[in-house]
Parts: structure tokens; sequence; C-alpha cells
């Protein structure tokens, strides 16, 4: 059987996944440098080691269909020399939120391909994602680092839905756990979006960058209230983690087009977070609330491309 040419969504997918596993492998590798504690460590070690193969068995695929070779990340743009930034609670919490990204991103792109050779290589990696994920939740936990969601009092029998009022704008009802769950979940993407805008901030030597780090910052932070208040509303406890898992060190570690690239992806992937979370939302309050804040991240977003 003669070979299927490659299609437009393949390449596009994979000139993403290629981009993007680039660039973890970077962020992975100065955590190698820095990491303290050893089962982290290990952990990091397995996640550079799925990006660089990722990045390895796509440039192979890209040489074989005569395809150009996306210029991604490499060394030049980390300094592996640098201080220390991250504390090694933060690495976990950040391979929690990239692996997340990860399963749902190779997943995504599998259901997109036709050719197999290209099928079972987004197969394998979505699988190796997943193992990883689990790894990463055992060590949080067995470390105390994972942040619980809130635990809430179910009632006894099933009730059904009998009027439009348990969607309306005006509903003071508390809260599903479906809700619940997405409001949870975002309020922890946009912890670590706070320490990842601050710690960038704290780095760079470049003032633009700098101010639109903070920016970025200020965003989440807002963001945080906001969902966070809306679960206090029910009179539910928001289980927080910490967002002070980084040093006091200035020295630039990361380069400023690695991290605007960064911050970029982060903001669709928030996007797309707050755009699943509006339509599993049945409070009207609450998809609004997602949609006015998934504009202002938009917004934010077009200033990498003005920068």
């Amino acid at each position: 059987m003669d070979k299927i040419n490659i299609n437009s969504n393949e390449i596009g997918t994979m000139w993403t996944q290629y981009i993007q596993n680039s660039l973890y492998v970077q962020i992975l590798k100065y955590f190698l440098e820095t990491v303290d504690d050893e089962q982290t460590k290990n952990l990091v070690q397995n996640s550079i080691n799925l990006s660089d193969q990722i990045v390895k068995d796509l440039t192979k695929l890209f040489k074989d269909d005569n395809i150009p070779i996306p210029k991604g990340f490499n060394g030049q743009d980390v300094n592996l020399n640098a201080d220390k930034l991250f504390l090694d609670p933060f690495m976990v919490q950040f391979l929690e939120h990239t692996l997340k990204a990860g399963m749902l991103a190779h997943g995504s792109t599998l259901m997109t391909c036709v050719r197999k050779d290209i099928r079972d290589l987004f197969t394998n990696t979505t699988k190796e994602s997943i193992k990883l994920y689990n790894q990463c939740i055992d060590l949080a936990l067995e470390k105390g680092l994972l942040v619980r969601p809130p635990s809430v009092q179910v009632q006894p029998e099933v009730e059904f839905v009998k009027s439009q009022k348990y969607m309306s704008l005006f509903s003071n009802r508390p809260l599903n756990t479906v809700e619940l769950t997405h409001l949870f979940e975002n309020i922890k993407t946009n912890t670590v979006g706070i320490m990842i805008t601050m710690s960038s901030a704290q780095t760079t030597d470049n003032q633009v960058v700098k101010e639109y780090m903070l920016r970025g910052m200020k965003i989440s932070e807002k963001h945080v209230k906001t969902f966070r208040k809306i679960i206090e509303k029910s009179y539910i406890d928001v289980p927080m983690g910490s967002n002070s898992y980084i040093t006091n060190s200035t020295e630039k570690v990361f380069s400023d087009k690695l991290i605007m690239h960064f911050m970029a992806v982060l903001s669709a992937a928030g996007q797309g977070n707050y755009a699943t979370a509006s339509t599993a939302s049945m409070r009207s309050d609450i998809t609004l609330t997602y949609q006015r804040l998934s504009a202002e991240i938009a917004m934010y977003a077009k200033m990498v491309q003005i920068l």
C-alpha cells in the first residue's frame, strides 16, 4: 500500500506539538538542574524524556515527508546555570497542570489524524501522558501538595429540575457539583498562572515584557477572587494551595521569546477551559462570568502579537 500523503490537519497539529514540546523541554531541563527532591527529580526526568521523544519523532516525520522543521526552542532559550527560581512543590504543580493539558492535546491531535504512523505516535504519547499524570498525582498526594477539591454533602435522593428558574440569571440556588468542579479547577490553573507570570516579571530584563507579565498576574489574581466569591456564596469552603513557591532570585532564566510564547499557550488553554466550563454550567450568571473573563483573556493574548 502506498504511503498516504500527510494532510493539513496533521501538519497543523504536528507543528503545534513540536513547538510546545520543544518549549517544555527547556523549562523541564532547568527544573532538573535546580530540583532538590529525588522523587520530584525522577518525575521531571520522565517528563523530559517524553517531550524530547515527541520532538525527535516529529522531526523524523517532517523529514520523511519533506516538510520544513519548525523553529522551536532550544538551549539558547534557557540559562541552566541560573539560581533556583522555583521551589520543588511548584514543579509538581506545574507538571500536574501541563500533563493535564498534554493529555487533552495529544488526545485531540489523535482525533484529527488519519495516517496510521501519526495515529500510532499520538496514541502512545496520550498513554504516556496519562501514566506520567498518575505518577504526578501520586507524588503530590504522598507529599501533601495536592490541593483537594471541596467536600460537599450529597442528598440521599435524586432530584429533577422542575423549573427554568434553576438556570436563571438571578438564581441564588447552591452550586451543583459540575459547576463547582470547573470553578475549583480554574482556581488551580490561575494560581499556577500567577506564579508563572510573577517569576517571569521578576527575572526578565525587558520592561515591556515585565509589564505584560504583571498585567497577566493581576488578571489571574482577579479571576481567582471571582471564582472564590461564587463558591463562597454557596457556603462552601475553598481549599487553597500556596502561590509562594517562587524564590527571590532575579537572574534571567528563560528568553523573552520563550516566556511570551508560553503565555500565548496558557492563554489559549485558559480560554478553552472557560468555554468548557461555560457550557457545563447551568446557572446563567456563571455562564456570563466565564464569557466575560474569556473575553478578557482573549484581549490579553492579542497583545502578544503586538509586542
